[in-house]
């Protein structure tokens, strides 16, 4: 059977540049990028990678590696020719460091691998499922760096086993998210939130990538949860303004935006070199 390519949405199309693949965090959207997109200018295609299970039929699926070798596949499905540009935020950049080392290792070549503030997984227990739950709503609010008063009093109520149906019934009546977010949503998009953060506490990430990476963090995220340094020697370290949400909009995103043009042109200058 052919790989699943409606997994790459189109962010922006068009333009003579290479393409920038973006690979969903753990909610399974694409569309955290979309700002990213328009900063990078009309020359530059975009694509997000959207996880199976999010707005489609297929089952989420509970394992990174395997979301790697899929997406991996996909990739050299269509753009065999190498000079592929990856970029990653959240669980997104894992999964981005699984690629590049799969990609790399089937001969095709890899320019760019950026990586977005980054946490490296650590083999744990998952929490009980009102802590999910909660995790999952702040997520959905772009604040899963703090806990805001409003989510904490209705999550305050919710037993250590909250039912998720009832918990998002409470948090649609108490307005805590915007109208069109309704307790139907949240439920849909629930189970694909819980697989992928099941994968992430149950991977333990072996092997380096050699090649040329980059990483870029919020000033405000713990950079001890981020050390990359030792599975990429060559990685290179920016911080922006920001929370890990923020950081995608404002200062953050302009300073994002230009690290990006700037990594992304020196791996196609690069690539023009005669070897």
């Amino acid at each position: 059977m052919g790989n699943d390519l409606d997994r790459l949405v189109p962010l922006r199309t068009g333009g003579a540049m290479p393409p920038l693949y973006c690979v969903h965090a753990v909610s399974g959207s694409a569309y955290s990028y979309a700002g990213l997109a328009r900063q990078l200018g009309p020359e530059r295609p975009v694509y997000g990678f959207e996880a199976p299970g999010f707005d489609n039929d297929r089952a989420p699926v509970s394992s990174l590696p395997a979301l790697a070798a899929e997406y991996a596949d996909i990739l050299r499905e269509v753009q065999g020719d190498g000079g592929i540009q990856l970029l990653g935020w959240s669980l997104g950049g894992v999964l981005v460091f699984d690629m590049a080392k799969r990609l790399t290792a089937a001969g095709v070549a890899v320019s760019s691998v950026i990586l977005v503030d980054a946490g490296m997984p650590e083999v744990m227990d998952l929490p009980p499922e009102r802590e999910i739950l909660r995790r999952y709503v702040r997520d959905m609010m772009g604040r899963s760096d703090e806990l805001p008063p409003a989510l904490e009093a209705v999550a305050g109520r919710w037993p250590e086993d909250a039912d998720p149906l009832e918990a998002f019934a409470s948090v649609e009546a108490a307005g805590i998210l915007p109208p069109e977010i309704d307790a139907d949503l949240l439920a849909q998009q629930y189970s694909v939130f819980r697989a992928h953060l099941a994968a992430f506490y149950s991977v333990e990430i072996t092997g380096t990538y050699p090649g040329p990476a980059v990483h870029i963090m919020a000033e405000q995220s713990p950079a001890g949860d981020m050390r990359w340094d030792r599975l990429v020697p060559r990685i290179e370290e920016h911080t922006v303004p920001g929370t890990h949400h923020s950081m995608w909009r404002g200062d953050g995103l302009l300073a994002i935006s230009e690290i990006v043009r700037r990594v992304l042109a020196r791996a196609e200058e690069g690539m023009c070199q005669p070897r």
